[in-house]
């Protein structure tokens, strides 16, 4: 089983590695931020470079936009670079080398604590996803924070979702701490899904949180979805949309013009399933059943990760005040995280969609959605 498991793994983990990049396959009127400036209209098309980091379909607004023609539509010239790491991605957006990036919330939440200005995260890409798998026939039930008690649980660094889990069980009133301290409930950190899978199938650890829609295999893994992340706390942020500030004041039309067009890109992947797969597949070469698991769901898997470009920014913010009190981060000095975190973009974009095609019911409920989650 060992064998069969660590196979299976390495070939689903060679399609989905990202971190929770050359080319991928009218116009926002002038508006005012949050803070009521008025951000001058550019006439001229503006090129925001864009990072990409491997192959994930998370952004699939975005890839789809690209390859339907929706960012050259709206005005907006996009550049796609490859980058090698999360790190790297993100100083590059702070020092302005990139204009944006489409993955992480938890390494912006690290930059700004750390003192770097120059972030400003004003979209989502994906949001929750996090999965809870057991070995098969253990019969473990994960309903409310007692069942985690006595619970060795292994889980990647940087995925939001085990850091909400941990902020929701000390909530609770229970202790998380590494294995051997006496805690409650403890926490391995493990290079990647494999090891943290194989761990929990050989019954080094109870439980694990996998990302990326890895549940889909939870059967051929010789585990099983006990629960999601979600099931206790929602919403939550995985992957962010962030921008550097200089293009945020000063390409703020630009970046809508690229909002506007990845909606567009989202709204043709919610009527267009199959072609929507078929340009995913030549994007991303990964299996189409496990695409289509991971965008649309199918009879036996409904995906814990929700694809959505809001910002949601009230949740990204509790988010970051969960890395605080879980001592994930430590900021020099206290942070006042509503300016990091800006909702004026993905706003503005859906104006301009909506006045375009008033009658568009996907329009009226992003739009419902954004107002009650962005405040």
């Amino acid at each position: 089983m060992k064998k069969f498991v660590s196979a299976l793994l390495a070939a689903v983990l060679v399609a989905t590695s990202t971190a929770c990049g050359g080319t991928v396959m009218d116009s926002a009127n002038q508006g005012a931020s949050a803070s009521g400036v008025v951000r001058p209209s550019e006439s001229a098309p503006v090129t925001l470079k864009v990072g990409l980091l491997g192959n994930s379909i998370k952004p699939a607004g975005v890839l789809v936009a690209d390859a339907l023609g929706y960012f050259a539509e709206e005005g907006v010239d996009i550049q796609f670079e490859k980058v090698s790491s999360m790190n790297d991605a993100y100083t590059a957006v702070s020092t302005g080398d990139l204009d944006v990036y489409l993955f992480s919330s938890t390494a912006a939440a690290t930059f700004i604590s750390q003192g770097v200005a120059t972030l400003r995260v004003f979209g989502g890409t994906a949001g929750e996803g996090g999965e809870i798998m057991a070995a098969a026939g253990r019969g473990l039930t994960l309903h409310s924070p007692g069942d985690f008690k006595g619970m060795t649980i292994a889980c990647q660094m940087p995925e939001t979702s085990q850091m909400v889990l941990k902020d929701y069980l000390l909530k609770q009133g229970l202790s998380i701490g590494e294995p051997g301290s006496g805690a409650d409930v403890a926490f391995v950190f493990v290079n990647d899904a494999n090891t943290a899978i194989t761990g929990c199938v050989n019954g080094e650890y109870d439980l694990c949180i996998t990302n990326s829609c890895m549940g889909y295999y939870a059967e051929d893994f010789g585990t099983e979805l006990v629960a999601t992340v979600s099931d206790f706390v929602t919403p939550y942020p995985c992957c962010r949309q962030t921008c550097n500030a200089d293009t945020y004041a000063n390409a703020f039309d630009a970046l809508v013009k690229f909002e506007v067009a990845a909606l567009r890109g989202y709204a043709y992947a919610n009527e267009h399933e199959e072609e929507t797969l078929d340009l995913l597949e030549a994007y991303s070469g990964e299996e189409r059943d496990f695409l289509r698991a991971q965008v649309y769901g199918t009879d036996r898997y409904t995906p814990d990760m929700r694809l959505s470009l809001d910002p949601d920014k009230d949740a990204c913010i509790a988010f970051y005040q969960a890395m605080e009190n879980i001592g994930q981060i430590e900021p020099a000095v206290e942070i006042d995280w509503s300016a990091y975190v800006v909702s004026d973009v993905y706003g503005r974009a859906l104006a301009v969609l909506t006045e375009r095609e008033p009658d568009n019911a996907l329009w009226n409920e992003l739009t419902e959605y954004f107002q009650a989650h962005n405040h």
